[in-house]
């Protein structure tokens, strides 16, 4: 017979403590706004050092405010803003190094793939340079940076993939996006698998819906109005989600409470589909 456990004499939950990812080190990538800000905030809000990552110079002043608030949110945690292309070596290895001088153990605790690109066409007008684009930033990138990752993770580190819920809707002109997105739910599945029992690495993917960023409303007016009626019918409010209902999740994944979820991806849509 399967064993058995008797939970009726078993402590209460313990709270949550403010800082409990005090003294971690944690990577986000496109973290100089959106989502990966909130991303960020949410990581050092709990106490937790941050990596933040940037592509483009224009982004700097916006990734240099995001440290400048982290800096201020009473934590004590400490944050550099690394400007770096994730789809390369050079740029994977620039990350993974500020993250290691960033941490007093050299370790790096948590790591959170959130840069992507949401831009997408009708099947006829994909090119091969658009279609290595996406693949590049939302398969190539994220596969080889965890790599160089991994030697530093110790037992409790933490992987999440921010997907989307276009990888499960079939919304028109995401061919290349919705795709490349649902391979960071395959990767949650074989990366959990991977390094569950033989690392200690737990691996979950969230999934946002529409979310109120600059990305959301530089999309083409087409794209917006196709939304409409799917935002409008949204089960939990008919509106566009927020970043403050995306980055706490994240920060649940990142922490110990979350140390029984993995292979896992989280519905973040409002119940705009239902996974």
């Amino acid at each position: 017979m399967p064993q058995t456990r008797d939970d009726s004499n078993a402590s209460p939950v313990e709270p949550r403590k403010i800082y409990d990812l005090a003294g971690l080190t944690s990577i986000v990538t496109g973290s100089s706004r959106g989502i990966g800000a909130g991303i960020a905030f949410e990581l050092a809000r709990r106490g937790a050092n941050v990596v933040v990552n940037y592509t483009s110079s224009a982004s700097q002043s916006l990734a240099e405010s995001v440290i400048s608030t982290i800096e201020k949110c009473g934590s004590g945690a400490r944050a550099v803003a690394i400007q770096a292309n994730i789809v390369t070596t050079e740029g994977q290895n620039k990350i993974v190094q500020a993250a290691l001088d960033l941490s007093k153990e050299g370790k790096i605790n948590i790591i959170v793939h959130n840069a992507g690109n949401a831009d997408d066409c009708y099947l006829p007008d994909v090119t091969e340079d658009f279609y290595e684009m996406q693949t590049d930033l939302n398969v190539k990138a994220p596969t080889f940076l965890t790599q160089k990752v991994i030697p530093h993770m110790p037992r409790g580190g933490r992987i999440i993939l921010v997907s989307s819920a276009s990888a499960r809707m079939g919304v028109a002109q995401q061919t290349v996006y919705a795709a490349t997105k649902a391979s960071n739910e395959s990767f949650s599945r074989v990366w959990a698998t991977e390094l569950g029992q033989s690392k200690g690495i737990t691996v979950n993917c969230v999934n946002p819906g529409p979310v109120a960023t600059d990305g959301y409303f530089n999309s083409t007016q087409e794209f917006l109005d196709d939304l409409k009626p799917l935002i409008d019918s949204t089960p939990a409010a008919a509106r566009v989600g927020e970043v403050r209902d995306i980055a706490p999740i994240v920060g649940f994944l990142a922490s110990e409470e979350s140390r029984w979820v993995t292979g896992s991806t989280i519905s973040a849509c409002g119940g705009l589909i239902f996974f």
